[in-house]
Formats: C-alpha cells, structure tokens, sequence
C-alpha cells in the first residue's frame, strides 16, 4: 500500500493543501485574534505569502481581512451592530446619535452600495452613489390638499446627503481602526455643501410681539427664559427648581431633555422612544449662568402660579421641574414646537423657530457690545467659530455701531495737507 500523501508541508503549522481544488492554504493569528487567510497554488508560493503577512504584523502594519465582507454586512452587523453600542455605554456619543447613524445606514447606504465589498470599494463607487443621493425622494413629502392635489417631489437636501457621506466617513475610519481596509476611500470623494439651514435673530418688534401674544400663556415664561438665558429647548424643559437659586439669580443649566428612541424597532416596525434627560451637548454645555433679573421675576410669578395649580391638580408627578405639563410630567418637545408655532401665528411673526431665540440673545448681546469670546461662553459653546458664524448676526445697529466708531477714527486724523479736491485757480487776465 503506497504511503498516504502529505497535505501539510513540514514545519509549517498552518499551512495544507485543500483536497477540493489542489490550493494551498495557510493563515496566521492577527493581533486582535482574528485569523487571516492566505491562498496559492504552490507551497513555495503560500509560504512566501504568509512569511511576508507574518512579518507585516511583526512590523506593527495594518492587516486587512476584510476580503470577501461586503460593506452591508460590516456596517450592519459590526459597526451597528457592536462598535456603535459599545460607544454608547462608554458615554462617547448618545442613543439618538446611535439611531441616526442606523438610520442613515440602512435607508441610504446599504441599499445603494452595499453589495461592494468593502476592501474594494473604490472613490468611483462613491461618487456614483452621491450621484443617485442627489435625486433620491426625500421620507419627508408634503401631503395633497385642495389647493395642492399634486404637491412636487421633494428630493433629499445637500444636508441629507452631506450627513450620508459624514456617517459613512465615521463608519469606514473605525474599519480602518478594525483593520478591516487600509485606506477609508470617501476622503478622496468631496462631499455635497449640504450647510444647516440658517437661523435668524428675531427684531425687537417681532419679540414684542410674540411675548405679548403669550401674556397669561403657560409657556410665557418659558419663552422669556430661553430668550434670557441663551437656552436650548431641551436645557429649557430639563431645567429644575433646585438647581435654581432666584435669590442670587443663578441658575445650574446644561443637561437636556430629549425623546431617545429605542435601538431596535418593536414587532409593529416602528421604534418606541421615551423622554429622558441626557448629558450636555458638549463638555462646555454644563454652567452655572447669572439670570438676568427681569427673567427672576419672571419666574417667581411662575412658580407661584405653578404652586396654585399643583395644589389643585389630583396628581403631579415631578415637583422639581420648572417647565411641565398640567399634572407635572415633562412637557413632550415636539408639542413644545406645535405651541410656538401657534403663538408666532398669532402674533403674525413667520419663518420663527424656537432656536431662534437663542439666535436673538447672541445677536443682541453683541449689538450691546459684547465681545465675541464672550458672547461663546454665554452660549457655552465649545468653538469660536459657531458662534461668530451661526449666532452673531450682522444688523443694522451694529452696521450703525461701526460706521459711528469708524467716523471718531477718521475724525482724529491729521493729515498735513487736505483731501478735500482743490477748487481750480480762476484764469489770468
């Protein structure tokens, strides 16, 4: 009987001859316990492969294994699957964030280009794909009316498709960090100039408005110390009366009230959610601000009305909050926007959100001559540049401000010979 044939070269541990096709095949223990294959139809030739991938990892180089792993099976199972919660346990970012990166991937990326393999998705594919973003209908359409039978198409925003190429961006650089590719190819493709739609600062005739339309309102308060403080809705809803000390006017703001939706939907499809209050937006976020004394006396009338109405309620679940509903839950954000929507309609101020508010109080704070540093840390954001570009408008007070200040300048030149044009010497006679 002839001796049985040897499908393992000696001395090589991991390395054998597949009986199916003759290939020899030969793997080697990555550093994060993964175990990357290597393929060729010669033993000389596989062993060459796995000397040269054994002396990458030695050196300290990137090993991929991402071969044959398409980009919606990687995105989907690992990064939303594992990467994504484990960040949000650690405090890195929130569920909401999560969800919305779940989101995007799911409606915009996986179904357009998630076939690819991720390891070859290549800048052309990207391109193609920002391509078919572009006329891609928006979730969002406008319903038929009487008026309207036959409302246009809505298309996804440049902002839509800006933020696609964004969550996309974040989820190839942590297969990078897997080792799964070498390069993240959506650096080499520019993204659409999808910018936020911007804010306005509300006149003083507009707030005028819109505060005496809300006088006796439950909200009026509310309203006034957004507008006071340079508040966020959710920082307004969450704020709470023992963090306020009305006698010194000082109030301990930051963390947010917010409607966080579940990870997963339930059996009907849709994702539940409840109101939590979460950390603050950015690690400046959290403060203790002066409260100007117009908005203390505000909300000490506000607490006593408050004190009548929870004695006359049957049930009143949180005494701590500021801001509540009837029976003292906190108020649901979404129906907070339906009743500034109904109030500026009432005053016949239009194209007014709530955070524009917070607009208004950083553009009047540099109308009365604050310095934009300054005007960051009231705002308590973490750049500069958001708030002198987002938040600080230029109007026709600070277009006054300037042309008034550059005239003392101009006033206190010397120069030695006039610039006034010279009248010409009459004709000789």
């Amino acid at each position: 009987m002839p001796p049985k044939k040897k499908t393992r070269a000696n001395g090589e541990g991991s390395l054998y001859q597949r009986k199916s096709d003759g290939m020899w095949v030969g793997a080697v223990t990555l550093p994060t316990g993964k175990r990357k294959p290597v393929y060729a139809k010669t033993q000389a030739k596989a062993r060459e492969k796995l000397k040269k991938l054994q002396a990458e990892i030695d050196s300290g180089q990137p090993i991929t294994t991402g071969k044959g792993v398409t980009l919606a099976r990687w995105a989907t199972e690992e990064w939303v699957g594992k990467i994504l919660p484990a960040r949000v346990k650690a405090g890195k970012i929130s569920q909401n964030t999560m969800n919305s990166y779940a989101d995007n991937v799911r409606l915009h990326i996986v179904p357009h280009i998630g076939h690819h393999e991720i390891g070859k998705l290549a800048p052309a594919h990207l391109r193609t794909w920002l391509e078919e973003l572009a006329v891609k209908p928006s979730g969002r359409q406008k319903k038929p009316t009487a008026a309207n039978p036959n409302p246009p198409v809505a298309l996804l925003s440049p902002r839509a498709q800006a933020y696609a190429h964004t969550v996309l961006r974040i989820a190839l650089n942590d297969a990078m960090r897997e080792e799964i590719i070498t390069r993240n190819p959506v650096l080499l493709v520019d993204p659409p100039s999808g910018k936020a739609k911007a804010g306005r600062a509300l006149t003083q005739e507009e707030v005028n408005a819109v505060l005496g339309e809300a006088a006796g309102d439950r909200y009026a308060t509310l309203w006034m110390t957004i507008l006071g403080l340079a508040l966020r809705r959710g920082e307004t809803l969450a704020l709470q009366w023992p963090l306020l000390d009305l006698d010194q006017g000082l109030a301990e703001v930051g963390p947010s009230l917010q409607r966080v939706r579940d990870a997963a939907p339930g059996a009907d499809g849709r994702r539940r959610g409840r109101l939590e209050v979460v950390k603050g937006k950015t690690e400046m976020s959290e403060a203790t601000i002066p409260i100007p004394p117009v908005v203390v006396q505000s909300l000490k009338e506000h607490r006593v009305a408050q004190e009548i109405e929870r004695e006359s309620a049957k049930v009143w679940v949180n005494p701590d909050l500021v801001f509540t509903t009837s029976i003292g839950t906190p108020i649901e954000p979404r129906n907070l926007n339906r009743a500034w929507t109904a109030l500026c309609e009432r005053a016949g101020v239009e194209n007014a959100r709530i955070h524009d508010l917070r607009h208004t109080a950083a553009t009047w704070l540099y109308e009365e001559g604050m310095e934009v540093k300054d005007i960051q840390h009231a705002l308590r954001h973490s750049r500069l540049q958001t708030t002198s570009e987002v938040y600080t408008h230029f109007t026709k007070k600070t277009q006054v401000r300037t042309a008034t200040a550059m005239d003392g300048a101009l006033k206190r030149l010397n120069p030695s010979k006039s610039t006034a044009p010279q009248a010409p010497a009459p004709p000789a006679t």
